[in-house]
């Protein structure tokens, strides 16, 4: 008997073991792949913001390459175009202890800041804006603009090289720029949102395999508006530099 002389009732289970065959895998089978990359390293910065003393710590960094799930495809690495990222920063304690200036002005317990970074990016260039609140140690609000000029002398050598603006809210600004009654050091000063910063930044990765990368940054900011004019700035400085270097691993995530 061929399928034709089939029953219909014969029939209709063919058909319908030929469509469990060729159906789609369900949404849970889906392949699920998030690239990103983390760094461990060791930066030179100022104290706190507004200090013209300087130390040393470790540095943490992070990026999100790509992430697939489903019908989400997100690539905000070297493709062109849009792209959208998380974006965090760590702040140091500051303590009247350890800075005598300081004294009769509250201490800052260690900060972290988390938030979401949107950029663009064509041929040669990208821009950016990256804002974040705190977590810890302060309930402000950042937000850094920014621009790249990406330049690659060499095959996995890339160059980074642009303007920084930085804005805070009052809330962040009162946390760092203010002075109360209570200092001994210092005159009274009750900070704003706006302006805090701008100046340039410059980095210099270089890709030693497919997994592992390292990557030195140079910075300068110059301390502006209600940041630059607070007494705090004044008695350091509002020229604030950093330095560092890390080392990066690249992770390819299935699940």
């Amino acid at each position: 008997m061929n399928a034709f002389s089939a029953s219909p009732a014969s029939r209709c289970t063919a058909l319908a073991a030929l469509a469990l065959a060729v159906a789609p895998l369900p949404a849970a089978a889906q392949e699920r792949v998030a690239q990103f990359e983390l760094g461990l390293g060791v930066k030179a910065a100022p104290a706190y913001e507004g200090s013209d003393e300087y130390k040393a710590g470790p540095s943490l960094g992070g990026s999100l390459d790509a992430l697939s799930i489903g019908s989400i495809n997100i690539q905000p690495g070297d493709d062109l175009g849009f792209g959208i990222a998380p974006s965090f920063r760590y702040l140091s304690e500051r303590t009247a202890s350890d800075h005598k200036i300081l004294t009769g002005i509250n201490d800052v317990d260690a900060a972290f800041e988390l938030g979401a970074k949107v950029s663009y990016r064509w041929q040669g260039t990208e821009v950016f804006a990256a804002m974040r609140r705190g977590v810890t140690g302060h309930d402000g609000i950042v937000l850094d603009l920014g621009a790249d000029a990406i330049l690659q002398p060499a095959e996995r050598t890339t160059v980074r090289i642009g303007p920084r603006v930085s804005l805070a809210n009052e809330a962040y600004m009162d946390t760092y720029f203010s002075v109360p009654g209570t200092a001994t050091n210092l005159a009274p000063y009750d900070a704003d949102g706006g302006v805090k910063s701008y100046g340039l930044e410059m980095t210099v990765r270089q890709d030693l395999s497919d997994t592992w990368a390292i990557e030195g940054s140079l910075g300068y900011d110059r301390l502006s508006g209600q940041a630059g004019d607070s007494p705090i700035a004044k008695a350091g400085s509002r020229d604030q530099g950093t330095i560092g270097i890390m080392l990066i691993r690249k992770f390819n995530l299935r699940f």
